[in-house]
């Protein structure tokens, strides 16, 4: 009888370890859950500063580049991106040059680089289109306001940058 007893309380621990069981995976599918949540709350806000840190660098290169073309001349007179390209200073069919060399469609938000004189010879514009990202551009636009002539700590007052709704104009 005593041995009847002891395999009904063994019986009995079993079944509540069962239980407990359950309640473990539970807790644990709720923290994966949660963790798969958070990194989707998250990647978002991760490749937009990664697109918005590869816009900077290549503005930064091709300001790099214009310095290169400009060499021994007395102005910026007829620099273009096509033209720096041409030259091999960018890498003909790179991520900035693309495939005709011209600068369409090769920035980081799906839009156009562009290059060309101010209308003070001395300094050189870089323009930039935004179309696929217009949210966008305000961001854009104080990450970049620091590294124009100016040097603006923002975009706005920045007399060397001027933003549209789609575009930045950024004076070197």
């Amino acid at each position: 009888m005593k041995k009847l007893q002891n395999q009904n309380r063994n019986a009995a621990f079993t079944n509540k370890q069962r239980g407990a069981s359950t309640v473990d995976v539970m807790i644990a599918a709720g923290f994966i859950i949660g963790a798969i949540l958070l990194t989707v709350m998250i990647v978002p806000k991760v490749q937009d500063a990664m697109t918005i840190s590869s816009f900077q660098r290549d503005a930064s290169t091709i300001q790099s580049g214009v310095l290169r073309w400009k060499k021994a001349r007395s102005n910026y007179t007829g620099v273009t991106l096509t033209e720096i390209c041409n030259q091999n200073i960018l890498t003909k069919g790179g991520t900035i040059c693309g495939t005709s060399n011209n600068g369409q469609a090769t920035n980081p938000f799906g839009g156009n680089w562009t290059v060309r004189a101010n209308s003070n010879p001395g300094l050189f514009d870089i323009v930039a289109t935004l179309p696929n990202n217009p949210d966008s551009i305000a961001e854009v636009a104080d990450t970049m306001a620091p590294i124009t002539r100016g040097n603006c700590q923002s975009a706005t007052p920045c007399t060397t940058l001027t933003k549209t709704s789609t575009s930045l104009t950024m004076t070197f």
